[in-house]
């Protein structure tokens, strides 16, 4: 009946972890305090290191058992309790000292002084850690730095990977949701580091929420803070994920609205949930071969691509491992053709380029003509007229263009006309797509939207 009072006084761990910091502090400063007769106060400094000691101890103890109640491994923690043990020894040996010596010039008081400084440092660190995650310090700092220090400022999580063949029977939530919260959230809203005590892991922590609260509103999918959060303005104070981190994409976005306006099940499949191919198919697992040009170039450094993401682009490698790079400004939208110099150091390396709804116009394609592995492209909802299409004729590997809610006409396409490599190219919302009968003689396809599928006998159907 009493088995919950060993687990309570270990939960009380870190309420007393910070008693012996405090003495430690005290005792500390009071022996270093810049004053030459320090004998008045060698009491206090003996009181403190007391305290220090018995406390040092009740946190141990208290930490050992939230160990043993709380069922985590004995790895995960001897590190810190050992540290702990042995700081709790070095404030009883400088008690002892002090209180033989009454002296707090000795040499021996001084170089233990400074081992109990690193081993609270080492203690606090670890300890800090086990709560927070190894890299809770390091997350923050700019990309460079992290790289620098060793650590990966992008943890990588597996993306959004679908058959096409087979997309109709992947789950919304498991095949979708969950890849796009692994990429874009999961660093800060895991079981070691849950900010604002939201866990984005599984069905029931989110349906559970945070300390504001739950983040998906049963009234509305618009007043929940999951899908708000991330489509506040990049340096709103409220934006998530921080600007620092990866960014979800667009696509990514509207499938996360789309997931909680049908209801957020965490059971349907995505025909259930009412979704259409055309909203996945940016997720189909692709054949690199048969689309991105096979080129050996060397990996491109991590410091050198960290810089680039400084500027606001968002950069990644095409696969684990490959040489070979997609760069979106999904999130750098006053980004003008002047800024591709940023990007003439990896040139050679990029297949994938989003530069829709950015500031260009029709000087861009003198540039990216020399982009000489440019695979697909995008250019939606910019001010390309399209005139200087044909410089992209030199672009010997592009494959997919993208011109949705631009200027381009027909004859502007034409420009493209017997292109190597070129198979499509999207004209949505363009003059191009209300000309003519789209009956135009071109050696790839053009896909102009507005598409209507065919009225089916089960349409009729009431259930």
């Amino acid at each position: 009946m009493l088995d919950f009072i060993i687990p309570l006084i270990g939960r009380f761990h870190p309420l007393i972890v910070h008693l012996p910091i405090g003495f430690i502090l005290m005792a500390l400063l009071l022996m270093y305090y810049p004053k030459k007769d320090k004998l008045p106060i060698l009491p206090a400094i003996e009181i403190a290191l007391l305290w220090s000691s018995i406390t040092a101890v009740l946190a141990c103890i208290s930490g050992f058992l939230l160990y043993t109640s709380e069922g985590h491994a004995f790895e995960t923690v001897q590190n810190h309790l050992i540290l702990g043990l042995v700081t709790a020894l070095i404030c009883l040996l400088l008690f002892f000292q002090l209180k033989k010596s009454k002296n707090l010039n000795s040499r021996k008081i001084h170089f233990n002084s400074v081992i109990l400084v690193i081993s609270l440092m080492l203690t606090g660190h670890l300890g800090g850690n086990l709560t927070h995650g190894e890299a809770y310090l390091i997350e923050v700092l700019p990309e460079s730095i992290q790289s620098a220090l060793g650590y990966s400022g992008y943890q990588e999580f597996e993306p959004i990977a679908l058959e096409e063949n087979r997309w109709e029977d992947a789950l919304f939530y498991e095949d979708i949701i969950q890849p796009i919260l692994n990429q874009n959230c999961r660093s800060c809203h895991n079981p070691k580091n849950t900010k604002g005590g939201l866990l984005l892991t599984s069905k029931e922590t989110i349906l559970k929420g945070g300390k504001n609260g739950p983040v998906i509103s049963e009234a509305s999918w618009e007043e929940g803070q999951l899908y708000h959060r991330m489509t506040l303005p990049l340096d709103h104070e409220d934006h998530m994920p921080p600007k620092e981190k990866r960014q979800p994409l667009m696509e990514e976005l509207e499938l996360v609205k789309y997931w909680l306006a049908s209801g957020a099940s965490f059971e349907k499949s995505l025909v259930m949930a009412g979704v259409t191919k055309e909203m996945v198919a940016p997720f189909f697992i692709k054949s690199a071969a048969s689309i991105y040009p096979k080129v050996e170039l060397p990996i491109v450094d991590i410091n050198k691509l960290s810089i680039i993401r400084e500027k606001g682009f968002f950069i990644e490698p095409m696969n684990e491992g490959s040489s070979l790079l997609k760069v979106s400004c999904i999130n750098f939208t006053d980004f003008n053709e002047a800024n591709l110099e940023w990007l003439k150091e990896i040139k050679q390396h990029i297949v994938f380029l989003d530069l829709s709804r950015t500031k260009i116009n029709d000087q861009v394609f003198e540039s990216l003509k020399d982009f000489e592995n440019l695979t697909i492209l995008k250019l939606n909802g910019t001010q390309i007229s399209g005139n200087g299409l044909d410089l992209l004729q030199q672009c010997k590997h592009l494959n997919q263009l993208h011109l949705t809610e631009t200027e381009v006409n027909l004859d502007n396409l034409k420009l493209l006309n017997k292109h190597p490599k070129l198979e499509k190219v999207f004209a949505y919302k363009t003059p191009a797509a209300t000309e003519n009968e789209h009956k135009v003689d071109l050696t790839f396809e053009v896909m102009f939207g507005n598409f209507e599928l065919p009225i089916l006998p089960t349409d009729s159907i009431t259930f």
